[in-house]
C-alpha cells in the first residue's frame, strides 16, 4: 500500500514561502538564495504538496520544521526547489 509521506508521524512539515516570505526570512540568517541546499523537484514531500494543491516550481525555498527532543518545536531548515 503506498501512502503520503506527509502522513507519517516523524515527517517534518514543508512549507513553500513566497518570494518575500523568503527573501526576508533569508536576510535574517544572513543566507543567500544560490547557498541554500537543495531539494530535489520530485522528493516526496514535494510531491505531497502538490497533491494537497500547492504549486511548487523549481527555485521555490521550502521552509521545513522539524520538532526537536532537545530543542523544542520550531528547529527550521530552508530548501531550493530544484531538478
Amino acid at each position: 500500500m503506498v501512502g503520503s509521506y506527509m502522513a507519517w508521524y516523524k515527517a517534518p512539515k514543508h512549507e513553500v514561502l513566497s518570494a518575500a516570505q523568503a527573501k526576508k526570512e533569508l536576510k535574517l540568517l544572513g543566507i543567500e538564495l544560490e547557498e541554500l541546499p537543495l531539494i530535489n523537484r520530485y522528493d516526496a514531500a514535494i510531491i505531497d504538496l502538490e497533491n494537497e494543491g500547492t504549486i511548487v516550481v523549481v527555485g521555490d525555498v521550502i521552509r521545513i520544521t522539524r520538532k526537536s527532543n532537545t530543542g523544542g518545536e520550531g528547529f527550521r531548515y530552508y530548501r531550493k526547489v530544484s531538478l
